[in-house]
């Protein structure tokens, strides 16, 4: 279930900073292995692994904060993201580059005459324009879309509340929720369970944690191998989670004449 984009943290959360900082320590861990730009040959494997986890790790701390403000700057400002790219990588490269040349000649004194300043910098360049690429497309990118798309949908959308009786089902769509009644859809903003809070009376079930739907919109229980789905009255199959079909069969949900 997705979250809606207002809610999520401009610096993003745990758990995507947990994720983000292991790739990164994977990376370094297998480019302190490969050993680039000459650095198989200044050490053992662990210094180099060490070295290049955490320079890796830093850097997508770095990264991950200038990404998303400049993002959001950009969002804010009308500015196309794509254009503020060449701007984090340089500035980032930069900024963590030259500490990292620092620790790397405490480790390596022969990095000081075998690496000019300039050549080290396009090395820092050369690793932070796919990191930043990366996260660009993974992270920044559908947040700074969503947090538009919010913008611009009235926050005074009505409510399922006005005539829960209506509701049909109710669809997860990246941060919204298509609400489908007798008379037609909309979009509501998410979560669901936001959405489902206004529909109380109304006999229903969570069946996926992206769907919600009426007991009277089903029509009959297809199968497809363990797979089970709920055939609705408007052609839609609402897909069933296998944490769902204990409760849908004690709720009579999938009683032997409902299968299709």
């Amino acid at each position: 279930m997705s979250a809606q984009a207002s809610d999520t943290p401009l610096l993003g959360t745990a758990r995507e900073w947990v994720v983000d900082l292991g790739v990164a320590v994977g990376i370094g861990v297998l480019l302190g292995l490969m050993g680039p730009f000459g650095s198989f040959f200044n050490d053992g494997p662990l210094v180099r692994i060490a070295y290049w986890a955490g320079s890796l790790a830093c850097g997508m701390a770095l990264i991950g904060v200038l990404a998303r403000l400049i993002g959001e700057a950009a969002r804010r400002l009308g500015w196309p993201y794509w254009a503020m790219i060449p701007l984090i990588v340089l500035v980032g490269s930069f900024v963590q580059g030259a500490p990292l040349r620092l620790v790397a000649i405490a480790l390596w004194p022969q990095v000081a005459d075998a690496v000019s300043p300039l050549a080290w910098y396009g090395q820092c360049v050369a690793i932070t324009t796919p990191l930043v690429l990366a996260y660009y497309f993974i992270r920044v990118r559908p947040l700074t879309h969503a947090r538009t798309r919010e913008a611009l949908v009235p926050k005074s959308a009505p409510s399922p509340a006005a005539d829960p009786g209506a509701v049909l089902y109710l669809k997860m769509e990246d941060h919204y929720v298509r609400v489908r009644t007798e008379h037609g859809s909309r979009l509501e903003m998410g979560p669901l369970s936001r959405v489902t809070a206004g529909l109380s009376g109304v006999e229903g079930l969570h069946v996926h944690r992206s769907w919600w739907v009426a007991r009277r919109a089903i029509q009959g229980v297809e199968r497809d191998g363990r797979n089970l789905r709920l055939r609705l009255v408007d052609g839609q199959a609402a897909p069933v989670s296998r944490a769902s079909v204990a409760k849908l069969r004690e709720a009579g949900w999938l009683a032997p004449e409902k299968l299709a």
